[in-house]
């Protein structure tokens, strides 16, 4: 590997224009070599915008390349199986834009390839890595907040601007409705905050009723975790106001805490007290867009320096056994024990 990472982008579409190729191109030890797209008219727009030096309409010929390290697959989820299994079997370190793929077989699979190749796989779940996130990570684990006792979260797009994506209500595409487009994201970054506890249960319930998909576009969820830690998650893309909102309240036996905005309470000496740290609080827009820098950073640091990364492939695929329990228990009107055959 030379002085900088070299990456190749696969998927020209709106989180790479927006995000991947404007952060890469910033980054003082990443080289962006290559954009492919099947659109090929799409990849050297894009190639010609951000002045990116290869585009090819085949991914193929693209991860033929050695002078290529790593790859984004910032694809539609169908794709990401078959396109990862590509670039591992090439070589390639690997991050997958979430979800890492539609069923947990199909991560396992390319969780599989990965251990195989000796490469990082890491899927990009950026609301890990928002600032306000990683601080609450940060406390949970210190003990500040006691025993967890319970954790409630939400993320309710208002109905008239669900989706910029058209193929996320095709579940043959996406994999589900909303439980794998925001839903996914709030569960993920939530088991994460706890230490990926073993979830244990779920009980849920679904509604297409609103936008009329074939995908459900509510979702209300309670899960069980290790240490009886209860989960309470709500996420709809149909919500009935003029605003979207999105939450996350965490309840301990020493205090809670709280985000968008972030908000920490604990009990000093008999009374309770705000903790929150100083400082004027940092829009919401911020935060979000800082998860994503921090987020690439730390897949190519942790190329570069061959550690551990958060967000692997196998926690994604183990989540997925869990989203797939959940829409059992929606379909079969029943709580699932999380597991069984």
């Amino acid at each position: 590997m030379t002085d900088k990472l070299r990456i190749g982008i696969i998927g020209a579409g709106g989180v790479s224009q927006l995000v991947h190729i404007p952060i890469i191109k910033k980054h003082p030890n990443v080289e962006l070599v290559a954009v492919a797209d099947l659109e090929f008219s799409r990849a050297a727009a894009v190639a010609d915008r951000f002045k990116i030096p290869l585009f090819f309409r085949d991914p193929e010929r693209m991860l033929a390349r050695e002078d290529i390290d790593a790859v984004h697959v910032n694809t539609p989820t169908n794709s990401h199986l078959a396109l990862t299994l590509a670039a591992l079997a090439a070589g390639k370190h690997v991050l997958v834009e979430k979800p890492i793929a539609r069923k947990a077989d199909e991560a396992k699979r390319m969780v599989a390839a990965a251990k195989s190749a000796r490469k990082q796989l890491m899927a990009a779940m950026n609301l890990r890595f928002r600032p306000d996130s990683l601080l609450l990570h940060k406390m949970i684990h210190g003990g500040e907040l006691g025993k967890i006792i319970a954790v409630r979260a939400g993320w309710h797009k208002k109905k008239d601007r669900w989706s910029r994506t058209p193929w996320l209500n095709n579940a043959r595409i996406s994999g589900g409705g909303v439980l794998m487009d925001t839903g996914i994201q709030m569960l993920d970054v939530c088991w994460w905050m706890l230490g990926n506890p073993a979830i244990k249960r779920v009980s849920a319930q679904v509604s297409r009723e609103r936008l009329g998909f074939r995908v459900e576009d509510t979702l209300v969820a309670y899960y069980t975790l290790a240490g009886d830690t209860t989960f309470y998650l709500n996420t709809t893309w149909a919500f009935m106001s003029d605003e979207s909102e999105a939450y996350t309240m965490v309840s301990g036996s020493k205090g809670s805490a709280s985000l968008n905005p972030l908000k920490i309470t604990k009990e000093v000496q008999g009374n309770l007290v705000n903790v929150t740290p100083a400082g004027k609080a940092p829009r919401l827009v911020d935060l979000y867009n800082k998860s994503f820098e921090i987020e690439l950073d730390h897949f190519f640091q942790s190329v570069m320096q061959d550690t551990e990364v958060q967000s692997s492939g196998a926690e994604a695929a183990q989540l997925l056994d869990v989203i797939e329990a959940t829409y059992r228990s929606a379909s079969e009107n029943r709580e699932i024990v999380i597991g069984e055959s």
